[in-house]
């Protein structure tokens, strides 16, 4: 199976209050993006800068109707979280 991060199977949307990560490919399984999430919660990952922590208000998982995503709320730019997300060395 070829290796693949969050970069490779996430799209972001800016939506009015943060961003919203959407995982493109249906093969990933939720639980592996639950656990990025679970760690950039509790601050166990690398990816994103101090500074973009920082701006960080509120991150959740959601799946719903088969569909994954990241939701992020703060004062985030796309490319803050493209660079986090290039960043990311979890296996999907």
């Amino acid at each position: 199976m070829t290796k693949r991060t969050i970069k490779d199977v996430g799209k972001i949307k800016k939506t009015e209050d943060g961003v919203v990560i959407e995982i493109k490919d249906d093969t990933v399984e939720a639980d592996k993006v639950k656990e990025i999430v679970e760690n950039c919660q509790t601050g166990k990952c690398d990816c994103m800068s101090e500074e973009v922590k920082q701006k960080v208000q509120f991150m959740d998982f959601k799946a719903d109707k088969g569909k994954i995503a990241i939701e992020i709320k703060g004062d985030l730019k796309e490319e803050e979280i493209k660079e986090a997300m290039a960043r990311s060395k979890k296996e999907l």
